[in-house]
């Protein structure tokens, strides 16, 4: 017998059907802008290149998606979870920093593209349970893949970058890496769901593994290997009870001494130097920026555009045209101050919080995936924006697979109070009627 708290594979309404899934997958392509390459395909690649019709068209068709699966969700529930709710109040806030961003109209567009990205995954996690989600995205994710290896037979022009790395369908080599990486961890999911497909899963791994390595990307592969490396310390721990754990504990503690005191070491081996590509350098001017306005920021994406005159100088010092800061912390800090990123950071800790509660509950792999999602943002966030960017994949995962765990947590608090009532309605309905 199936638990609640580890809900059917199928659990969209008969009214929907499996066409929901494909409306699930076109907001995650989209949302990733996977799209963009048949507008590449069929106008061209070139620099300042502006949004056409085409592409217009996918973002009007984006914003009534999202407004449908919050319909779908919310219809199902009829309520807005606590998480979601935390959510919405962070969307609140970035619009609010319209009022004193250095460009006002990009704070305020960007805003709404991140409401509307909210209430997809809020009608997600409202419709789908976590496995189902993470079944979506792993198919999802290998559809790109093989779209972006057909298009490297067919036109590898524009599937490839300049330099030789791989973009696939998407607009840069870096969005293809995480991409993939969401794929293994969606995959690794899949392994350890009971009754999943492992086998097709496995081979889905080596797919992503592939293409993260053409397309060059360090961050996705370091990601890659933390999910496998964490998948297999709690493989061994379920076979071998805790000696299985501590033995990958001793194996990788070298490695992990050896980083932190020679990060050299790896990050030539990965083609980086010490310095990250130079970010360290960016990161002082950042941190000077970020003292002039510490509480508030300098508005929701609108700093590094070039009509202000701060990144303009910035960029100008440094030699390169620089369009973020290239650290999660950095940049939240730099858009929305300490009053946003403590926000964020409220909604990122108890993610964590709810997984490991989890991790006690029969949906204990879902924890376990919620938990190595945090762990990939917070290893992108060393060299890349995350959280303020609804286009980065593992994003949309982070907050739908919150929702999922807390509703499974709530699950699980209404099945005990279930439990501790029963016993007493059996007693008396064993005494019979008092006559």
């Amino acid at each position: 017998m199936m638990s609640i708290l580890d809900p059917p594979i199928r659990r969209v309404s008969s009214t929907t059907g499996h066409w929901y899934y494909f409306v699930v997958a076109f907001f995650i392509l989209q949302s990733s802008g996977a799209f963009s390459v048949i507008d590449r395909l069929k106008y061209g690649e070139w620099f300042g290149k502006t949004s056409d019709q085409f592409m217009q068209s996918l973002n009007l068709l984006q914003i009534v998606v999202s407004i449908f699966l919050f319909w779908i969700g919310y219809r199902r529930s009829k309520s807005i979870s606590l998480g979601g709710t935390l959510l919405l109040a962070v969307v609140t806030f970035l619009i609010f920093s319209t009022l004193w961003s250095v460009d006002p109209e990009a704070s305020l567009r960007r805003s709404f593209e991140y409401l509307f990205f909210a209430l997809a995954v809020i009608g997600i996690a409202n419709s789908l349970s976590g496995n189902e989600y993470m079944q979506v995205m792993r198919w999802t994710v290998f559809l790109s893949a093989i779209a972006s290896l057909v298009l490297l037979v067919i036109s590898p022009a524009n599937v490839l970058m300049t330099d030789g790395a791989m973009r696939g369908v998407f607009t840069h080599k870096n969005v293809l890496g995480q991409f993939m990486a969401a794929g293994v961890l969606a995959s690794l999911h899949g392994i350890g769901v009971r009754g999943g497909h492992r086998r097709s899963c496995a081979a889905m791994i080596i797919v992503f593994v592939g293409l993260a390595f053409a397309a060059r990307s360090t961050t996705a592969l370091m990601t890659i290997v933390v999910f496998c490396a964490a998948e297999m310390s709690i493989a061994l721990s379920r076979r071998n009870g805790a000696g299985g754990g501590l033995m990958v504990s001793i194996i990788s503690m070298p490695v992990l001494v050896t980083f932190i005191l020679s990060p050299d070491v790896f990050l030539g081996f990965l083609g980086k130097d010490a310095t990250l590509t130079g970010r360290t350098d960016l990161w002082e001017f950042v941190k000077i920026c970020i003292s002039q306005r510490p509480l508030l920021g300098w508005g929701f994406n609108a700093f590094w555009l070039p009509t202000n005159p701060a990144a303009v100088e910035i960029s100008t010092n440094l030699g390169w045209a620089v369009p973020e800061a290239h650290n999660g912390l950095l940049e939240l800090l730099l858009e929305i101050g300490g009053v946003g990123t403590s926000l964020f950071a409220i909604v990122f800790i108890r993610n964590i919080w709810i997984a490991a509660r989890c991790l006690r509950t029969p949906a204990k792999v879902l924890g376990a995936s919620l938990l190595l999602c945090c762990g990939g943002i917070l290893l992108v966030g060393v060299s890349e924006e995350v959280l303020v960017d609804p286009s980065q994949i593992s994003v949309g995962m982070f907050f739908v697979l919150g929702l999922t765990v807390e509703r499974i947590l709530r699950g699980e608090a209404r099945l005990k109070h279930f439990r501790s009532v029963t016993p007493p309605l059996q007693s008396v309905l064993a005494r019979g009627p008092d006559l």
